[in-house]
């Protein structure tokens, strides 16, 4: 029923932020080198304007979701990117910008879906296929990452496959404790006929 294919890989850590804490070392200056009282109004208004939602440093709007969906309508499998922690966004429970079940992916019945999940966020996070918003545990032990309670460390990468049997309305789901209750969540709908799709909710 389930071919399954796990893997972890490290990535690159492009998340940065325009609102990060510095400690108090990065605040001291060399002896009278105190920086004027003008420059330090203008420093916010100059990082701001530095901000770039597309490499992750700032708010900005979620990308098109179509790019994160591979779909080959002859052998009938699709190829899903899940971003946790997009960087688009001051908010990081997401998956590719979108929290809260905005994004929605439809899957028909019996097509083999591949989700690479990617951790961009900077605590752990996990990729998993569950029934509800109560559940605990994967619909299938293999449906998800590894250790999905534990997650991916920031900067991890990890991949699985399912294939669904039975329509129906499920979630995908970072499992870590908390996660899923502050947004970190899409819509997976499996359904009868047609291809996948992965769109956001207006």
């Amino acid at each position: 029923m389930l071919s399954a294919k796990v893997t972890i890989a490290k990535i690159g850590n492009d998340r940065t932020s325009c609102f990060q804490v510095s400690s108090d070392s990065h605040h001291k200056t060399a002896r009278g080198g105190r920086l004027p009282w003008g420059f330090i109004w203008v420093l916010p208004l100059l990082l701001a304007a530095a901000c770039d939602p597309v490499t992750g440093t700032g708010p900005g709007t979620p990308p098109d979701p179509r790019q994160y969906l591979k779909v080959d309508t002859v052998t009938q499998t699709a190829v899903v990117t899940l971003i946790a922690g997009y960087p688009a966004t001051d908010y990081q429970f997401n998956y590719d910008g979108y929290g809260n079940g905005t994004l929605v992916l439809k899957v028909p019945v019996g097509w083999q879906v591949t989700v690479q999940c990617a951790n961009h966020a900077t605590v752990p996070n996990s990729c998993a296929v569950v029934s509800n918003a109560s559940a605990t545990e994967p619909v299938d032990p293999e449906w998800s990452t590894p250790e999905p309670q534990r997650g991916l460390d920031p900067g991890q990468s990890s991949s699985f496959t399912f294939t669904p049997t039975t329509a129906g309305s499920y979630r995908i789901a970072s499992l870590v404790r908390g996660s899923e209750a502050s947004g970190m969540w899409l819509d997976l709908e499996v359904v009868q006929g047609g291809k996948p799709t992965l769109t956001a909710a207006q």
